[in-house]
């Protein structure tokens, strides 16, 4: 069956197209698979450039480039860059299917991006869709279906599933793989993911059963199970998770009256503010499990305000929602500009005059992101300039005073200065160690380097040096731009009065998404007399001060 034969997994499948003029196409795709294999991914991507343009109509052309400028994304440690490859990635992609439905190689390679990309680009239902429809290809032929791709097609539809919470679906994926390949690596790959979703199951299940449900919430349940199509009672019953503070109940209970009746925009607007209460809640230990955690809440914000105001569009309350949502998350949710036009929308209209007056306070905080931004891209892509060094002298905020009378000596004293605005606050840690280098304490750590640990390295002396010992007590909200102080009560990170001699104060700073870093350290000595020692180098971290104060 030639239509199957041509869903192929890896980029060595050739299409059958006939040549124009010079090259046929399978000679482009050849050229680029070997360039890709000798580590020339840039001149792959220029290859089948020149093929899609020579074959605009072929859906194949549009299906291998679409692949390879998606993997020039995974490649990058640029965020911004990766973001629009991924995009064009996509629209390749998008357009591979457009120009022939039915083609399985461009369903395929959609299928793979859509899974292999972080769930906030949204790309998941479509990745299943597309992966459904090559499986059932499969399986209708199976005798005709390399094993390969027949076992790496259910494995990334079950990772789909998985993703999406349809964990019976991942589970009976991964169990078709040890039928089609018993024995084999992949079997054993697809036994340990069965185990990892019941633990999984588990664990969600335990996490229900600690939240406990009220008699309004339980009553509300037996009424549901006899009208179980009845959004009014999800909707009902998204509230009352919603005032016992039960987000994920709220969630669950207002998704099913969405599902059940996806006109109605009042659940929209509750389950906004479920997860915008989810959102405000800080990092906490599932960022360790899920990296992406926090960020796909973001998504999930503004993708469920997008339905709700395109089901009422003139609502001003709405719009007043989405456009502070578009100035307040974080840039890779790229609602800033709709944002602006929503709050515009906000005080043209004949809403009140207190929220024509919230909503400009927003659109100024919306153009003065805007700006920063602006100022990023200089600091980023000419750091050496003039002009980013008025970059820094602007964002530069000057020192607090420090007030040692009110701290019981003795004890030591760490001032530092974040110098640089990011469009996220940064990544920070402080800590101690002895002159041999060994970790003392740390004073203080990131919410997510401090929740997330191993997972992500992104303050790798801290990490080296801690080995994420006792962070719990010190990890809080990120702090950003401007002076800051921490106390150093000379235990170490076992509660121990630490010995006279000299020690090292350490602060790192790593800014995200313009992967700006910085070290400093300042050494201090612990004895009998008072001693201070400070360091002024570098942007980032233009100053840091250490002050010993002894009985």
């Amino acid at each position: 069956m030639k239509v199957l034969m041509r869903c192929l997994i890896a980029l060595t499948v050739i299409s059958g197209a006939d040549a124009v003029e010079g090259k046929t196409l399978d000679e482009y795709i050849q050229d680029a698979e070997k360039h890709h294999k000798s580590g020339y991914l840039g001149k792959a991507v220029e290859v089948l450039e020149k093929a899609v343009e020579e074959f605009p109509e072929s859906s194949d052309a549009h299906a291998h480039l679409g692949l390879y400028v998606g993997m020039q994304a995974g490649k990058t440690n640029d965020m911004k860059e990766a973001m629009q490859l991924v995009n064009r990635s996509f629209e390749l992609l998008d357009k591979a299917v457009a120009l022939d439905e039915q083609n399985p190689l461009a369903r395929f390679h959609r299928g793979l991006m859509g899974v292999e990309v972080p769930e906030f680009f949204g790309k998941t239902d479509t990745a299943i869709d597309d992966l459904e429809f090559v499986i059932a290809l499969y399986e209708k032929n199976p005798a005709e279906a390399p094993q390969k791709q027949f076992v790496n097609a259910y494995n990334l539809l079950s990772t789909g599933y998985e993703r999406r919470g349809e964990f019976d679906k991942a589970r009976s994926g991964w169990e078709r793989i040890i039928e089609l390949a018993p024995g084999s690596e992949m079997a054993k790959m697809a036994e340990d993911k069965i185990n990892k979703l019941a633990q999984k199951k588990t664990q969600q299940q335990e996490v229900r059963e600690k939240q406990p449900e009220s008699a309004s919430v339980k009553e509300l349940q037996v009424k549901i199970k006899k009208e179980p199509q009845n959004p009014d009672l999800h909707i009902e019953l998204g509230l009352a998770y919603l005032r016992e503070k039960n987000y994920d109940g709220a969630e669950r209970a207002l998704r099913e009256a969405i599902r059940i009746a996806p006109d109605n925009v009042v659940p929209y607007k509750h389950l906004t503010v479920a997860l915008i209460e989810k959102v405000s809640a800080g990092y906490d230990e599932r960022i360790y499990e899920d990296t992406d955690f926090r960020t796909n809440l973001a998504f999930e914000v503004a993708q469920v305000l997008d339905q709700a105001v395109s089901l009422t569009p003139g609502d001003a309350e709405l719009r007043l929602w989405r456009g502070i949502i578009g100035v307040t998350m974080p840039f890779f949710v790229q609602k800033l500009d709709q944002g602006i036009e929503d709050l515009k929308f906000v005080i043209e209209s004949g809403a009140p005059d207190s929220t024509k007056a919230e909503a400009l306070y927003w659109l100024g905080a919306a153009y003065r992101k805007k700006s920063n931004t602006t100022w990023i891209e200089v600091v980023s892509k000419y750091a050496d300039s003039q002009a980013a060094q008025l970059v820094f002298d602007q964002m530069n905020p000057g020192f607090k005073r420090f007030h040692p009378e009110e701290h019981q000596p003795p004890f030591v004293a760490i001032e530092f200065v974040l110098g640089f605005q990011d469009e996220l606050a940064p990544q920070t840690a402080v800590w101690i160690e002895d002159a041999e280098g060994n970790f003392v304490k740390t004073l203080y750590v990131s919410g997510f380097a401090g929740y997330v640990k191993e997972r992500q390295i992104n303050l790798p002396v801290w990490g080296n040096s801690s080995d994420f010992v006792d962070v719990d007590g010190v990890t809080g909200a990120s702090i950003d731009v401007g002076d800051h102080i921490y106390v150093w009560n000379l235990e170490d990170h076992t509660g121990k009065r630490v010995k006279s001699g000299k020690y090292v104060a350490k602060v790192e700073v790593s800014h995200w998404p313009s992967m700006q870093y910085q070290l400093a350290e300042a050494t201090l000595e612990l004895g009998k007399k008072e001693h201070r020692s400070v360091i002024e180098e570098g942007n980032f971290i233009p100053y840091l001060g250490v002050a010993y104060y002894p009985k």
